[in-house]
Order: C-alpha cells, then structure tokens, then sequence
C-alpha cells in the first residue's frame, strides 16, 4: 500500500484559476486530467510520477486513463502553449517596471534515460554536468529575466537526424531551434533592450544575425578557437591571451568576485564589429584560466557585459527547480507526443510559480518558497476538510474511503 501520508484533496482556486485562463477547447474531463497532472507535480513529494499522481490526488482517475490523456487524447497541445505564453506575456507588461533590460537565455539541458529501450526519440548526447555522453534526451529551451523575474519561456526536444526520419519530423539543429526562440520571441513593452545570453556552444553568426533582425543584441561566451584580429594581425583568442599578464589588466569586481579584465574591440570570427573580453577571476593569489566573452553592443563597459552574462545563471537554477521540484526528468511515457505533453505540463507548472511568486514577492524569494506556500495551503485544505466532516459527523468508514485510506 503505498505511503499516503500527503494525499491531496482538491486544487489550489489561483491554480484553477490560471489553467483555466490557459485552457482553450479542451473537453471537461481533459481539463480534469490537465489540472490532476499539474497538481501533483507541485505538491507532491520526493519521486513524481503518473502512477503517484493518480493515487495521492484524491479526485484523480487511475493512471492508465491518465497515460491515455497524453498519449491519444486529441487535445491541441500546441494551442494551450501559445495560450500559455500569451498568458506570460500579458503578466510580463504587468510585473515589468519601466525602461527596464530583458534577457532572454537559451540553452540545453539532458534528461538521461539510461535504462530505456523503448522510450521513443533518445540518443547519445554530451551531458556538461556528467561531462560525458548519455543515452538521453536534450531539450533546448530559452529563459527571461527581467528585474526580480526569471521564468521559463520556451522549449523545444532536440531529435538527432535518425530519429526525425523515424518519426516523420522535419530535422531541426540546436541553433536552428534557438534561432526559432529567438524570432518568436516579443520583446515586452517596458523593456528598452534585450540581451540575448548563450554559452560558447551558441555564439555564432547565425544567431548573432538572429538577434540584429530583432533589434536584439548578444551577449555570449566564446571557444578559445575564435579568431580576434589585434593591430590587424589575425589570430586565435588563446594564442592572444598568452602575451596577456593578468596582474596588469583593469580591475572589476562583481558581487564580491575580482576579475582581471583585457578588452578587444574589432573583428571577431565573422563579425566586424564586437567587443571580446578576456577575463581572469582572481583566485587568491593566482587567476583562474580564462573566460573569453562577446559583446555585440560595443557601448557597454566591461563590468556590465559580465554582469550581464552572469544572469546566464538563472536558466540553470530553473532546470534544477524543473527536474528537483516539478519531475521535468522523471517521466515514464514512451512516445514523442506523450513526452512533449509532459514538458508542456511541467512549463505550465513552473510558470504558475514564478507568476504567483511575483505577485507575493515579500514573502516569496525564489520558487522554492512558493512550492512551499502552495503545499501549506493545500495541507491545510486537508485539515479543513476532516474537520468539516467530524462536525457533520461523517462516519469514519466514509471519511477513509473519500480519502483513499480505506483498506
């Protein structure tokens, strides 16, 4: 029998309420499973899965009719994701103060499915925090932050070449998918500008051209390999940084951190006119080895263009409240579609917690906190509701049963 100790008896109503405005054509009995699923994964603990969800949430049907809702339901998953991002996009001209800088943050994170065999879509890809390959999937996604903001925008699986023919699907590569973030994208109305972040796997022409067509700029990390041209003398970044002696470069310091700074101005790779920076953190004593990173708005200073980039940040903060908190990595589901709805769940959850959390920001600072606010609220649901039926004086028997712990 498992452990119900946290069953949970009914829906947050702001909760309700925000799928409720995302909801557009789905039939009562989808919108009950879509409010089930995202239920579960906020309030439940430890370990998320179907299975759990259909029998700690008290008004839940069993898993097999939830597997079915996402596998072979027909529901327009690709209308409730622009509804939801409509729905983000209303807020953010809301909760953005004036004349404010937006930050939209592409990258990719992988879900390993080592022991998975007939899970469709999984390849061989490098994981950055193993720093090996996995048997896995990588969704690319983008992030925005601005000012107390920082909220998961977009997603997208990345599908090898093999598995789009599989699978009927057209090909689509890491760049190209950000690419496609990045036109998509509207900048809100009281943002002055936006800085496009990504690390060195991302700074390329393409994107970079990308981000000019929208009047966006890009702020990235560079390979070590990337041409500068000094004095009109062409050559890799790395070979220029070992005339380079840190203890006589400009001091800036951010958040505590000491970097040792050199700044170029000039060609970089293929584009004519950037600002590259070749950072050095102080390491006591010594420095640590190099950072190179790109500008293409040559007015900013130095310790901007770093303190811009370290807002880079704040998407991997979001992958671990996705996989730690919201089971963004823990899906069972085999097919493509069912995995794609998962991710759109796992979006829609998240979005409601920051969104709740900006609008509570004296007693939420960081997801973590509102998690922690909804549990409350939905444990004491709990409570009231024993209470009310003692005082009707609802047999025990019934009271057990109504909450799934009748034997």
């Amino acid at each position: 029998m498992p452990n119900k100790f946290n069953n949970i008896i009914s829906i947050n109503d702001e909760l309700y309420n925000y799928l409720n405005d995302v909801n557009y054509g789905m039939s009562k009995p989808q919108f009950h499973h879509i409010t089930t699923i995202i239920n579960g994964l906020i309030n439940l603990d430890s370990t998320k899965s179907l299975l759990k969800i259909s029998e700690h949430i008290l008004t839940a049907k069993s898993s097999s009719s939830i597997y079915r809702f996402l596998s072979h339901s027909k529901w327009d998953d690709s209308l409730i994701d622009r509804n939801r991002i409509n729905y983000l996009n209303l807020h953010f001209n809301k909760l953005i103060k004036s004349k404010s800088v937006g930050f939209l943050v592409i990258d990719d994170t992988v879900n390993p499915k080592i022991q998975a065999k007939k899970m469709q879509g999984l390849s061989y890809n490098h994981c950055h925090t193993e720093g090996k390959t996995l048997w896995s999937h990588c969704v690319v996604t983008s992030n925005f932050v601005a000012g107390n903001m920082s909220i998961p925008l977009t997603y997208k699986p990345y599908l090898s070449e093999e598995n789009c023919k599989k699978h009927n699907k057209t090909f689509m590569g890491k760049s190209d998918i950000a690419l496609n973030f990045i036109s998509s994208f509207e900048k809100p109305t009281n943002c002055d500008k936006v800085y496009c972040l990504v690390d060195s796997w991302y700074t390329s022409e393409k994107l970079i051209n990308g981000c000019m067509l929208k009047g966006f700029n890009l702020i990235g990390a560079l390979k070590s390999n990337r041409k500068i041209s000094p004095l009109g003398i062409t050559m890799q970044i790395k070979e220029f940084a070992k005339y380079i002696n840190p203890a006589t470069l400009d001091v800036v310091t951010i958040e505590g951190t000491e970097y040792r700074i050199y700044r170029y101005e000039g060609n970089v790779s293929k584009f004519e006119n950037a600002t590259a920076l070749i950072c050095y953190e102080v390491d006591g004593d010594d420095f640590k080895d190099p950072v190179y990173l790109m500008s293409t708005d040559v007015e900013l200073n130095n310790e901007a263009i770093i303190k811009y980039y370290l807002k880079r940040w704040s998407i991997e903060t979001n992958y671990k409240y996705l996989k730690t908190h919201l089971g963004f990595d823990e899906y069972k589901v085999q097919g493509i579609l069912s995995i794609e709805r998962y991710f759109l769940l796992t979006f829609l959850a998240i979005n409601f917690l920051e969104i709740y959390r900006l609008y509570h920001l004296k007693e939420l600072k960081t997801i973590g906190d509102t998690i922690k606010s909804i549990k409350c609220l939905t444990a004491k649901e709990l409570v009231y509701f024993v209470y009310e039926q003692a005082k009707k004086d609802v047999p025990i028997k019934k009271v057990l049963t109504e909450l799934k712990l009748a034997c």
